[in-house]
């Protein structure tokens, strides 16, 4: 076989076949009328790949997912090519070479493939069009045809049922803590009866009641606007009273505990006019997980810029994010909490978008960690 030059690679190999020998292959699959048939009726993406990664079929449910009307157009592609991912276009080799795509479900289980191996991995694909963040279940299997080994790979969008998944686990979870808290309250309360003042204890509760409320709020809200249902609450008000609230809603909190959080002597103070309790949202999940990574006796810094017709807000914490965690941010299945956590940086982005904003971040070991969300200084609904 005689392949293309040769593109450098930060991952998986990036020579690919020129287009005739992919064409050749194209033809192997296309004269199997009876896998048309069969694979046509099933209502998932199912794709075959050569050595090379490159798309030699693709059935009926992969057409509809990527919106193509005909397969032609997609021979010779890689996967993520295909589907858009964006990473696929960071590296001169294409899908499957950038540093980003070492933790991909789907480059993992084609490669482990090649290796003659039955392989099942899950991914986190964001699209480039919409930056729509998809879930994927992959099963990848070596192929072999004659002198010529292929990989048929099955993908199923799960994005349903992980985000159902990670949201009942964090609902669960918030809920459950701050239950326990109002309860804990309320058995110390009748514990000590008259030996304490009783407004002292109705004060606690109305604060863990307000709390148990912003948490269903919050749940709420995240699921509204990712199913496009949520109508924005357009206000005008102070960027520096935002963040006095921000600051307010964490100070006294568990995670808080030995830990500062101040407001920059630079912040800005300016009207500006968006949707408050999305932006204030955002800002609470940023500090929420500035503190997490915050040693005991840390500080963490929040303020805001102004650039013309736009607000950038931004929260420093002292720590520093690993690289394999720094290349997996914002995608709506990962933390490095555990298992079922991972809405905090993909709420951040989510409802970013939401605002006509943009989210990103910079970190290093010298200077840790600070993350950046600009919007317009008047949003309009």
């Amino acid at each position: 076989m005689i392949k293309n030059k040769k593109f450098s690679t930060r991952y998986a190999p990036a020579e690919r076949l020129p287009e005739d020998e992919v064409k050749r292959q194209a033809q192997i699959f296309k004269n199997y009328k009876a896998l048309d048939e069969f694979l046509g009726k099933i209502p998932a993406i199912f794709l075959i790949v050569n050595q090379f990664r490159q798309i030699v079929y693709m059935n009926k449910g992969a057409l509809e997912f990527t919106g193509l009307d005909e397969v032609a157009s997609a021979i010779g592609q890689r996967p993520g090519e295909l589907l858009d991912c964006i990473h696929a276009h960071e590296e001169e080799g294409g899908c499957g070479t950038s540093e980003a795509c070492s933790y991909c479900g789907a480059v993992n289980a084609v490669l482990s493939s090649q290796k003659g191996v039955v392989s099942v991995h899950e991914g986190r694909l964001i699209l480039r069009s919409e930056e729509n963040a998809y879930d994927l279940r992959i099963y990848a299997a070596p192929l072999i045809l004659g002198s010529e080994t292929f990989s048929a790979i099955t993908m199923l969008d799960i994005r349903h049922e992980k985000r159902r998944l990670t949201m009942e686990q964090i609902f669960f979870h918030d809920i459950l803590n701050t239950t326990t808290a109002l309860l804990g309250n309320l058995e110390l309360s009748k514990k000590l009866g008259n030996k304490r003042n009783p407004f002292e204890f109705i004060d606690r509760a109305i604060a863990v009641t307000n709390k148990l409320i912003e948490e269903i709020q919050s749940q709420r809200i995240l699921t509204d606007v990712e199913n496009k249902t949520y109508v924005a609450n357009i206000t005008a008000f102070k960027s520096i009273d935002l963040l006095k609230e921000v600051i307010d809603i964490y100070q006294n909190s568990d995670t808080a505990k030995e830990k500062t959080i101040k407001i920059d002597n630079s912040a800005i103070s300016t009207e500006i006019t968006s949707d408050k309790i999305l932006l204030r949202r955002v800002l609470s999940n940023m500090v929420k997980n500035a503190l997490e990574a915050t040693e005991a006796g840390g500080i963490i810094t929040i303020g805001c810029n102004l650039f013309e017709d736009s607000i950038e807000f931004w929260i420093h914490n002292p720590g520093f994010i690993p690289r394999e965690v720094q290349l997996q941010i914002f995608h709506r299945s990962f933390s490095t909490k555990s298992i079922n956590r991972g809405l905090g940086t993909y709420s951040v982005k989510l409802l970013t978008k939401f605002l006509k904003g943009k989210v990103s971040f910079t970190t290093s070991e010298d200077n840790g960690t600070t993350f950046k969300a600009r919007y317009p200084v008047n949003l309009k609904a």
